[in-house]
């Protein structure tokens, strides 16, 4: 993940109702999609929001750019395990954004920011998401960002 990016892994109402609050440190390691089935034609729809992409394991599905707007699939002996959502704040992209909250109401699900935040699929929430992660700040300011990490440490 680029500094740029927030990271949201895609997790289904009921699994999350079943597993407790999201953390940030159960979030790689939950098989979010293992009781749950995303919609027949999902690799369809994440096609119309953005194009496949080249993937170094079998295991892993990508549409999107390494460093801009992306999403994930991950599988596990042909089952889906993890669905992430990068996106690229940079230059932000209403069409990726909209049709990625449509993806999420569409497979019954909510966004989890990477720091445990959940966010429902609407555009309020998830803008309001993006406007308060770590990513936003480092774009909209990288000098002011990287100059709180500074001398202050020693």
């Amino acid at each position: 993940m680029a500094g740029w990016q927030v990271d949201f892994t895609v997790v289904p109402r009921r699994a999350l109702a079943a597993h407790g609050a999201a953390h940030s440190s159960n979030l790689d390691d939950t098989r979010w999609w293992a009781s749950h089935a995303l919609p027949p034609d999902y690799q369809r729809r994440i096609g119309e929001i953005t194009s496949p992409a080249a993937s170094s394991t079998a295991e892993l599905q990508t549409w999107g750019v390494e460093d801009g707007n992306r999403i994930d699939v991950w599988s596990e002996a042909g089952r889906v395990r993890a669905v992430i959502a990068r996106v690229d704040v940079r230059r932000l992209d209403s069409k990726f954004g909209a049709a990625l909250l449509q993806f999420v109401r569409t497979a019954d699900a909510v966004l989890v920011r990477s720091d445990g935040l959940i966010v429902e699929p609407q555009i309020g929430a998830y803008a309001a998401a993006l406007r308060s992660s770590v990513a936003w700040q480092f774009a909209s300011d990288p000098t002011a960002f990287l100059a709180t990490y500074s001398d202050d440490d020693e």
